[in-house]
């Protein structure tokens, strides 16, 4: 079994293996399963081999025991035996980080790869296939994703009451801003109602002759109060507006970031897209790469195979080669045993037997050794099989196996280098045979007698009796430097033979006779008997086969020699060829395993890139989702703007009636005007008629009344209203101020008329007022030609704004229906077309700013000048000025209560209760 998580560990599973953290008594090693980490406990878990499987076993250890991301018990559990199988990705313990250092205590990650006792792998688990591993993400990976989604929420949930707390603080601002207007405007009011209160009172307080003269400075005062009140409106609306323009600026200016972000995030999401399209091209070639390699290491795993079947043949052959080389080693021993006894005497044959029958036990000893030698041979080439399979010990198995075959190979040479010298022992003698048999053919054809022959061969028997002693001797010592021969050998040897040579007639051929048996022959020559003869020619005859044999027996064993030196010579090119294929067979087997390690390497690798491209896949689902909900709201707020536009167009709509409304008021002023114009000078002609005749009562008509308190008002106000210099400018100018500009006008008019009709009745001390009347009157005309021109300047803004507003509207109908249609982001062109409408849009409020500056500016003018016409329209005022002016005449005198009642109309009119002031037709 291999651990891979910092180092490679093997372990021998002959007992279980404890897996644990390192302690004082345990210290890591490469044949253990000790840890140097914090996060594993001391017995963390167990791992052992029973009946063909492996299993591990979680030993109630803290942070838990995973097989393959599954977690084996609970924590402080022990867990049930778990079968584990090769390829299965093992983790003990879990990243732990601690909060004061900020450091992180990494976890045990292993892959395991498990061999049976045979040697063979043992069997791979369906869930570490490729796709398995390419779905599956580690634990620190899931840890990391969990505090990234913690402080993500965190972050959002601050961000959320921070936006909330914002928002009740916008409208608590709006709120009051609200509350504080409608009191400004209602305490502006309630000031009006008690000022025109504090008029009437003065008006009542005062005591005036008749009744109507009352009602009409009640009406007027009256109509004073509406003018002002309408015109606060006016303001108050221009105000509003103004608010509403604020507030569409800053949707606008949020609609820009929104647009801005929008930008940024689509470029964003494209560039995520295109990241994610080019790693999902990556992880496509590298699945063809991984199915490439997969198929290459199944090729070499075949290959591997090939050759270790390839080397069982070659043990076999071998094997099957050293019993027959065995085999004809014992035939070669059982070949010499035969000579041996063939060069034994007849008289020594049952000493020869047990000498074969020792040497015959001898061989069996041997016999068994060498088959124990073998045995064990085979048990080494078992267990050397056993290590060429194994990883480390491949090399090292390779060199000792060739090793023992060098060492048979020199015994196999040292065997072959005896059986020469057998060979060569076993020619000479058969040479030495042959010479006495030459010897005996000789000797048989001289026609002697037996004695003669006898006494005449008896010094040549002597000499090859000597001689087969040293030959026997010879053999003897090359039987003890084989180790061959046990030591009763030499002990027989060593025995004194008598050998008795008998010749005969009829064959040539020799017996060999021992001592023992021819005791019975006469030592002087008598031969006694045919019996004799016969067994004499027959043990000739047995000596002529016998050699005839052994020749046999030597040319046999001549050719066996010859075979099992080329039998050697195959030996030694197998044992070669062996060496080579274990060698290649190694290297091979070493790059497989360098190969698949790196390809494991590079497929963690790949896990854990996949596992990144999949966060980030999911993240960019994400934010598509959020921009997809962004463009949906900038839509919502789109359709709001709309409608905001169609809002403000109604209202523009509304202030173009107003303008008309106002326009058709300055029209009934001017024919007011002019009928006020011919009253007065019915009513000259009436007072002239009046001073001719002294006698008839002075009468005035209502209308009358009312046309005098208009003139009188307007002639002491005309001093005071002076156009302001404000309006001079090109701006255009609400219609609030309008009105009040056209209501000036209106006096003004109607008092340059008076003054044109009175100027009969006045006496030369009032010339020069006169004077000043008509320069005042010419510059209300410029004032009012100068406000006409203003205010068809003003219609044409308003036109051009309604077609600006139009042509935005149609723009933004355009911008709808392409979302819609699309479903899009918009373009960079449309994105910077709404900037300069917004741009321009700034513009024009900055401009309306202006306008309603000056409108401000202007009103508090009117309102001043206005304020300065009711102090100067009090009555010691108007009775210094009639003194003055008028002296002690009647007429002026009249004029000048005329002028004080046109000064106090409206509160006359509002004390007297008299109905709203109409022209006549």
């Amino acid at each position: 079994m291999s651990l891979f998580s910092v180092q490679e560990r093997t372990l021998v599973l002959d007992q279980p293996v404890k897996i644990g953290r390192s302690v004082a008594r345990a210290r890591p090693a490469t044949n253990n399963a000790i840890f140097d980490c914090k996060v594993l406990s001391r017995n963390h878990a167990l791992l052992w081999y029973e009946n063909g499987k492996f299993y591990l076993q979680d030993t109630k250890s803290s942070n838990g025991t995973f097989v393959n991301n599954q977690r084996l018990s609970k924590g402080s559990e022990e867990s049930a035996p778990r079968e584990v199988c090769s390829g299965d990705i093992v983790q003990f313990g879990v990243d732990v980080m601690e909060n004061s250092r900020k450091v992180t205590h990494g976890c045990i990650v292993a892959t395991l790869k498990l061999y049976m006792p045979d040697g063979q792998e043992a069997k791979a688990s369906p869930s570490t296939a490729v796709g398995g591993a390419v779905s599956s993400v580690t634990a620190q990976e899931l840890y990391q994703l969990r505090t990234y989604l913690q402080e993500a929420t965190h972050r959002e949930q601050q961000i959320e009451t921070k936006l909330a707390a914002l928002q009740r603080l916008v409208s608590s601002t709006q709120e009051a801003a609200t509350h504080s207007w409608k009191a400004m405007i209602d305490e502006d009011r309630l000031l009006q109602r008690l000022e025109t209160l504090e008029a009437q009172l003065t008006t009542y307080a005062k005591n005036y002759p008749e009744d109507s003269v009352r009602e009409e400075m009640r009406r007027l005062l009256d109509d004073k109060c509406q003018y002002e009140t309408t015109a606060k409106e006016s303001l108050r609306r221009v105000l509003q507006e103004k608010l509403d323009a604020a507030a569409k600026l800053a949707d606008l200016e949020r609609q820009e970031d929104v647009t801005l972000t929008l930008s940024t995030s689509e470029d964003e999401l494209s560039h995520m897209k295109e990241i994610c399209e080019s790693s999902q091209k990556e992880l496509a070639e590298l699945l063809e790469k991984q199915a490439l390699q997969n198929e290459q290491v199944i090729q070499l795993t075949e290959k591997l195979k090939t050759t270790e079947d390839s080397l069982k043949d070659a043990e076999e052959n071998y094997e099957q080669e050293k019993k027959e080389m065995s085999n004809k080693i014992v035939e070669k021993g059982s070949e010499e045993t035969s000579l041996d006894m063939l060069s034994i005497e007849p008289s020594d044959m049952k000493q020869a037997l047990e000498t074969t029958q020792r040497e015959i036990h001898t061989l069996k000893d041997r016999l068994q050794t060498s088959q124990d030698e073998l045995r064990q041979a085979e048990a080494n080439v078992s267990q050397l099989k056993h290590e060429a399979e194994l990883a480390d010990s491949v090399e090292a198995g390779c060199l000792s196996t060739r090793a023992r075959l060098q060492e048979e190979l020199s015994d196999n040479k040292a065997k072959l280098a005896a059986d020469k010298a057998l060979t060569d022992h076993l020619q000479t003698q058969l040479a030495g045979l042959e010479d006495r048999l030459r010897d005996y053919q000789m000797i048989s054809e001289t026609p002697k007698i037996y004695d003669d022959i006898y006494d005449d061969n008896t010094p040549t028997l002597v000499r090859k009796k000597k001689d087969l002693s040293k030959n026997k001797d010879k053999l003897n010592e090359d039987d003890t430097k084989d180790d061959e021969c046990p030591n009763d050998l030499e002990d027989g040897q060593d025995a004194d033979t008598t050998l008795t040579i008998i010749p005969t007639k009829t064959d040539k051929s020799l017996t060999i006779i021992p001592t023992k048996d021819c005791k019975d022959f006469n030592v002087n020559g008598s031969l006694e008997g045919k019996d004799e003869k016969e067994t004499e020619i027959a043990q000739e005859s047995l000596l002529c086969t016998d050699i005839h044999r052994l020749q046999e027996l030597l040319e046999t064993s001549q050719r066996s020699q010859e075979t099992a030196e080329k039998e050697v010579e195959r030996v030694k090119e197998d044992l070669a060829q062996a060496s080579t294929a274990a060698i290649t067979a190694s290297h091979e087997a070493s790059n497989l395993r360098q190969q698949l390690a790196a390809s494991e390497a590079l497929m963690s690798e790949k896990v854990k890139s996949v596992a990144s491209l999949q966060s980030q896949v999911s993240r960019l689902e994400d934010s598509s989702q959020e921009v997809h909900t962004q463009l949906s709201n900038l839509s919502v707020r789109l359709r709001e703007e709309q409608q905001r536009v169609h809002v403000a167009q109604e209202e523009t709509q509304t202030l173009r009636n107003k303008l008309s409304e106002a326009e058709d008021l300055a029209q009934l002023s001017v024919q007011e005007a002019e009928s006020l114009k011919n009253r007065i000078l019915g009513l000259e002609e009436r007072l002239e008629f009046s001073q001719t005749t002294s006698t008839t009562p002075l009468i005035l008509p209502p209308h009358a009344l009312r046309t005098t308190l208009c003139i009188s008002q307007d002639n002491t106000s005309i001093d005071s209203i002076t156009p302001p210099a404000s309006l001079d400018t090109t701006e255009p100018i609400n219609p609030a101020a309008n009105d009040a500009s056209i209501s000036t006008s209106r006096s003004a008019v109607v008092v340059q008329d008076v003054v044109d009709g009175d100027s009969a009745l006045r006496p030369p001390s009032c010339n020069a007022d006169t004077t000043t009347l008509a320069t005042k009157e010419a510059e209300l005309k410029d004032f009012i030609t100068r406000l006409q021109e203003k205010l068809a300047q003003s219609q044409q803004q308003c036109s051009a704004l309604q077609e600006r507003e139009l042509a935005l509207q149609e723009t933004l109908d355009r911008e709808s229906r392409s979302e819609a249609k699309d479903a899009g982001p918009m373009s960079p062109e449309k994105v910077d077309s709404l900037k300069e409408e917004l741009r321009v849009l700034r513009e024009e409020r900055n401009r309306l700013r202006d306008k309603l500056s000056l409108i401000d500016e202007d009103y508090q003018v009117l309102t001043v000048q206005n304020r300065m016409l009711n102090f100067m329209d009090s009555p010691p005022h108007c009775r210094k000025r009639c003194r003055k002016c008028c002296g002690a005449e009647p007429r002026a005198a009249v004029h000048c209560a005329l002028g004080v009642i046109t000064a106090f109309y409206d509160t006359i009119s509002a004390i007297t209760g008299t109905s709203e002031f109409h022209p006549p037709s």
